[in-house]
């Protein structure tokens, strides 16, 4: 869009703010005041020299002229009826005409936010845009589907806009009904007029004046009186006669009017709308996008610590679990082993001390015993050495246990287990501190060959 255009649509977007009220039907009253005191000028200076013409112009002439004020009024009043209904002719048709132009393209895509906001320009840009009840209405319409892209809040929103339209299209006639009702008021207050002065005719008539001259003004006062009475009343009847269809017809046309304007929206946009299924997702901002890619691509941070947490722990009691086995199969072992060592040095020990004990018994006893207590204490001094070589092979066996203990710690399966735990916990801890830094998010343009 041209920078122009840009200002163009700033500038008018500026005066519907500061315009604030919406396009209605409204007439403007001072146009009403000025024709009905015109009206009533005219009325009046083409009725004077009707006098002394003829019957019908006497008469034309005395209706005008000669019935009192009341009659003003009543002229008065009608040419306001008159303006009101001419002015709000001339605005029902130009908003048809506007409607029948079909300001929105049958062929425009409303799935296309490209082609909705374009529609939308050309909508603000429109000669008719600042009075015009429908263009108003669909660039509002726009504007929510825009922001909201629900088409059950538009279709909400347009029904409740249309029964405000309607209400204040029905309030504008406020003053004409009271106008039309005023009228044959006014006609009734000059028949009470002149009925007032007739009675008081008819009293000076009865007072018994002797003279014919004085008999003959009495009967004249009476007869102004009826006239009066009766050609007020008969003024504002036909005045409110004329007005009466003409401001019926309005009404129907008016009515008309917005009931087209409804039928317009419905089949040219409301009905084309994408459904809340067919929509695209749609995010609003760019900080929305964002947030929803890194939702989408990048778990959260925490639920990563939270995995590595597990796994961490989980290889932990995996290890801890094999260690704690093998530990408690080296203790049970030492335990045996100790136990073996034990009984075996204690019955060594209880066997030559009974060796010792016969052999200095057999030398008290006999000398003759000795050979035979020699060869005892020979066997005895055997099995202590059988011991000795029991006690070497738990040695050898325990050394045997510390170097598979060993070869377990300096095994490549451990080691690589080891490892890969190291490794796992490094790339943990560098991803979490890229998570906290700062991040440039730039978006490379390119056109489809």
């Amino acid at each position: 869009m041209a920078e122009n255009e840009v200002a163009d649509l700033q500038v008018k977007e500026e005066a519907a703010v500061t315009r604030g009220a919406r396009p209605n039907t409204d007439c403007n009253f001072v146009v009403q005041l000025l024709v009905g005191a015109i009206g009533t000028g005219i009325v009046v200076a083409a009725v004077l020299p009707l006098k002394g013409k003829g019957p019908l112009a006497s008469y034309m002439h005395g209706i005008v002229m000669e019935r009192g004020p009341v009659q003003y009024f009543e002229l008065f009043m009608f040419f306001m009826t008159a303006a009101f209904l001419f002015l709000k002719s001339r605005i029902v048709r130009a908003q048809f005409r506007v409607l029948s132009q079909g300001p929105v393209n049958p062929t425009i895509d409303l799935t296309d936010d490209d082609q909705i906001q374009d529609l939308r320009n050309e909508i603000v840009n429109h000669e008719a845009f600042s009075w015009s009840i429908l263009l108003n209405r669909i660039e509002r319409i726009i504007g929510l589907w825009l922001g909201s892209k629900d088409i059950s809040r538009v279709s909400t929103w347009t029904s409740t806009e249309s029964s405000n339209d309607q209400n204040t299209a029905e309030s504008t006639y406020s003053l004409v009904n009271v106008l039309v009702w005023a009228i044959p008021i006014m006609g009734f207050i000059g028949t009470v007029q002149g009925l007032g002065a007739a009675v008081s005719g008819f009293s000076a008539f009865l007072a018994g004046a002797a003279e014919l001259s004085a008999i003959k003004d009495a009967i004249g006062n009476v007869t102004i009186g009826l006239g009066v009475a009766f050609d007020t009343t008969l003024l504002a009847l036909i005045l409110v006669t004329f007005l009466m269809f003409p401001l019926a017809s309005v009404q129907r046309k008016e009515q008309t009017l917005f009931g087209e304007i409804d039928n317009y929206i419905d089949d040219t946009m409301l009905s084309r709308f994408p459904s809340q299924e067919q929509q695209p997702i749609v995010i609003e901002n760019l900080e929305d996008s964002i947030e929803a890619a890194f939702r989408r691509y990048i778990p959260d941070p925490d639920r990563y610590d939270e995995v590595f947490t597990r796994s961490i722990d989980k290889a932990a009691n995996m290890v801890e679990g094999r260690f704690s086995g093998l530990a408690k199969n080296y203790e049970g072992t030492l335990n045996a082993l100790a136990d073996r060592l034990q009984s075996s040095v204690a019955g060594a020990g209880d066997a030559l001390q009974g060796a010792i004990a016969g052999v200095v018994a057999n030398i008290d006893k006999s000398s003759q015993k000795s050979t035979e207590a020699a060869e005892q204490l020979s066997t005895r001094i055997a099995e202590v050495g059988k011991l000795a070589s029991s006690v070497q092979e738990m040695l050898q066996l325990e050394a045997s246990i510390e170097k598979s203990l060993k070869g377990i710690s300096a095994s490549d399966e451990f080691q690589q287990t080891l490892k890969e735990i190291r490794e796992h916990l490094a790339a943990t801890d560098q991803f979490c501190k890229q998570l906290n830094k700062p991040r440039v998010i730039t978006f490379k343009e390119e056109i489809a060959g």
